[in-house]
């Protein structure tokens, strides 16, 4: 029997951050052209901890100078994103970051956050209208800020919500209909020293306010040894999480492996990644397998690949190949991608018939 192509299997990706999805020929070319040093390439190393990779993250990310260079990432994401096989994606997007004049730059790219969101919502419209592909951002806090200014992000995400103006509107996407461009409050970065009840406020002052998901980071790399799980608990308890971008470290809780799946919460999860940030030692040790054999709702992302390495349609191999995952778990995994996503009911649907042919 021949083995059918994952790349034609439809998925939608759930977790994704904007600026590590970053080409890295694009990277080597903003940095020559701005004369600022590259970083390092990181595709399949192993970072020594988390600070490593956000350093690195964070350099990528100062590479993007101008308005054109934004919406060139955006553009290429999606693009990316169809080769993938993939018609829906919710990258995760901070606008403060390009709010702050910069030692080494003369201008900010934008005044204000909420202008900076304006000019990345219409860009998603334009690679949407390019490309097929609906895109819908994750406002993302950034956990190692102020709290303030979490506060002031979510204040801000929830007005856009609540207005027409965060909606995208493409021909041949939702059937011409409008769609939100910003799903739900993400909350990423160095849990030591940042537990989620720090941010309830700013996540009920969106959940609370407006129809949007709750989609914090929690139970990927524990502050302290056996505290992941706690993470996630929290998340759950004080954030009223959606989703849990990763959250693998539940796998050590059988209590709160009930807990998760009695409220129907989704796992972003992220092989690659766990593994690069020695969250696993291997392939071979991640949980990933148990989750979903414990009947944990699962998608699969590739989280950073600019500095992984692996794309979605990788880690959908990699799951093939290496965890010898069924193509019926697959299509599980691709079908959980879009029941659980912020993705107008038209694109749901159709993505779960698309996943119901490519199986038969």
């Amino acid at each position: 029997m021949p083995v059918k192509n994952l790349k034609d299997l439809p998925k939608a990706h759930l977790h994704l951050h904007l600026e590590g999805a970053m080409r890295p020929a694009t990277l080597t070319e903003f940095c020559e052209r701005y004369k600022i040093k590259r970083p390092i390439d990181t595709r399949g190393k192993q970072f020594s901890n988390f600070v490593a990779f956000n350093e690195v993250y964070k350099a990528a990310s100062d590479s993007i100078r101008t308005r054109q260079d934004l919406a060139r990432v955006i553009q290429e994401v999606a693009e990316d994103a169809a080769e993938d096989g993939a018609t829906w994606i919710e990258p995760a997007f901070d606008a403060d970051r390009y709010t702050i004049l910069r030692a080494d730059r003369t201008l900010r790219l934008f005044e204000t956050p909420y202008e900076g969101w304006l000019f990345a919502l219409e860009a998603a419209r334009n690679a949407s209208e390019k490309t097929g592909v609906g895109i819908s951002f994750i406002s993302a806090i950034d956990r190692t800020r102020p709290i303030e200014q979490a506060n002031e992000r979510a204040k801000l995400t929830s007005n856009l919500i609540s207005s027409r103006k965060h909606q995208i509107t493409v021909k041949n996407i939702n059937g011409g209909k409008p769609y939100p461009g910003i799903v739900g409050l993400g909350l990423h970065g160095n849990e030591e020293g940042y537990p989620p009840e720090i941010f309830a406020e700013a996540f009920r002052i969106v959940t609370k306010k407006v129809e949007a998901l709750s989609i914090p980071h929690a139970g990927e790399i524990a502050p302290t040894p056996g505290k992941g799980p706690e993470s996630v608990e929290k998340a759950i308890d004080i954030l009223n999480a959606s989703r849990i971008q990763h959250g693998v470290l539940a796998i050590q809780d059988d209590v709160l492996i009930g807990k998760i799946k009695e409220k129907n919460i989704c796992l972003d999860v992220c092989p690659s990644s766990n593994i690069q940030l020695s969250v696993f030692p291997n392939i071979q040790a991640h949980p990933l397998p148990l989750l979903i054999e414990s009947g944990v709702s699962c998608s699969l992302g590739s989280d950073d690949p600019l500095l992984f390495g692996p794309s979605l349609l990788d880690e959908f191999e990699l799951c093939r190949e290496q965890m010898r995952l069924s193509d019926n778990t697959l299509a599980q995994l691709a079908r959980n991608s879009f029941k659980y996503s912020g993705a107008p009911k038209i694109i749901v649907e159709k993505g779960l018939r698309d996943i119901d042919a490519w199986l038969n």
